[in-house]
Order: C-alpha cells, then sequence, then structure tokens
C-alpha cells in the first residue's frame, strides 16, 4: 500500500474532510457521509508535504521496549513508574504498592491479567474524573464506557457515550485530564474548529502542554 493511503476512511455526519496521522505513523481519513473519494484523494494530494512531515515526527517518538515481564521491569499508572516484583512461589494476581507485584504462576498469563488490572482502574478512577469536569464545563454524557481501541484514546457517539482506552491511565493524571475535557467539548461542538479550541481553554487554559505531552509519549502508554 502507498504510504500516503489512508489505512482507514471513517464517514460520519460530519461537515468536513479531516485527516489524522495515528501514533503508528498510519493515514485515517474522517469524511462526511457522501463525500466522494475524488474528493478525499485531492485532499491527500493537496496535503501531501503535511502528511509526510507528521509522519516522519511520529516515527521519530520514542517507542515502547517489547515487554519481558521479569523481575524489576518498569511500567506505568496514571505517571509514575513502578517496578515489577515477582513474587516466588505464589498465585497471588497484580497488586499495587511500593512496586507492581504478581505471584510467580501467573506469569503465563500476565499480559491478560495486566490488561484486566488496568481496564479496572480505569473503570474506578475515569467516571469521577468525568464528572468533576462535566460540572465545570456542563456537558454531562448519558454513559461512560472502557475500551481497548488502539487508534484513539477516547471518542464520543452521538448518543451522548463517552469510551475511553484502558491504556489512558498509564499517563499522567492531568494528560487524563485533558483528554475528558476534550471529549466533553466533543459533546457540543462535534469539529476542531477554533470554537472548539476555546471551548477546551476556557476549562483548561494549560492544554496545550498536556496534549503536547500525549503526542510525544503515547507510544510509551502501552504493554
Amino acid at each position: 500500500m502507498d504510504s500516503l493511503s489512508p489505512a482507514k476512511i471513517i464517514r460520519s455526519r460530519r461537515r468536513t474532510i479531516s485527516l489524522e496521522i495515528t501514533k503508528d505513523a498510519v493515514l485515517i481519513v474522517r469524511a462526511p457521509l457522501r463525500a466522494p473519494d475524488t474528493s478525499i484523494a485531492h485532499l491527500i494530494r493537496e496535503k501531501q508535504a503535511w502528511i509526510e512531515k507528521k509522519m516522519a515526527e511520529v516515527r521519530s517518538r520514542p517507542v515502547l521496549q517489547k515487554k519481558e515481564f521479569v523481575n524489576g521491569e518498569l511500567f506505568q499508572f496514571l505517571g509514575k513508574t513502578y517496578l515489577l516484583e515477582i513474587l516466588s512461589g505464589s498465585d497471588a494476581g497484580i497488586s499495587l504498592g511500593e512496586k507492581l507485584y504478581v505471584g510467580e504462576h501467573r506469569l503465563p498469563e500476565i499480559r491478560s491479567l495486566l490488561q484486566t488490572w488496568y481496564a479496572q482502574k480505569a473503570k474506578e478512577i475515569l467516571p469521577a474524573r468525568v464528572a468533576g469536569y462535566s460540572a465545570i464545563l456542563d456537558f454531562r454524557p448519558k454513559k461512560i464506557r472502557i475500551s481497548d481501541t488502539r487508534r484513539r484514546w477516547a471518542s464520543c457517539s452521538t448518543s451522548g457515550t463517552l469510551s475511553f482506552c484502558w491504556r489512558l491511565v498509564l499517563a499522567p493524571p492531568e494528560v487524563i485530564d485533558y483528554v475528558i475535557v476534550h471529549e466533553l467539548v466533543h459533546m457540543r461542538q462535534p469539529d476542531h474548529s477554533p470554537r472548539f479550541w476555546e471551548k477546551v481553554r476556557s476549562a483548561m487554559p494549560d492544554y496545550e502542554i498536556r496534549k503536547a505531552w500525549l503526542r510525544e509519549n503515547e507510544r510509551m502508554l502501552d504493554l
């Protein structure tokens, strides 16, 4: 596939075509339901230099090394780093204290155990943080869902459901809050127009710093 060919074209009731470079350096196109393919292709050609620049930027960012799940390996939670300690002869599941602990006998399933643990933490942490900013913005979602998406940190449905990737709880709280505010504002402002960013800034004046951190470090937030 040509590097400038979109990996996916997502159509919805939006008004404009937008281009997105994911954390894996692939192109995603978001387009109106009836936008012709020729219009999409024209925009991609027009924005070729921008696309190539953004892809190069993404490829230059830190990449997570493959986890080996051994004693002393580093894991992130809420922006802090914890050493993994394997408990000899134990059947214990995942627990967090000064270190991240797991029983030796659970090592064959440790990746799935960690995913489940992080997802549960996301279910515990995110709704309360959403509630706080919902009160500030007066945008209240009908439902909050924790998902396993890889291409997006969060999304907002037309029915009022906010979906968050469980990997988000690896990030610092202030970065989590930026993603929350971003999606809450999308409940009233579906595009990324100047009006959208004005609303984000009104709730979070330093959002650009948080956004930049996520952009630079997002490939590190995984297992």
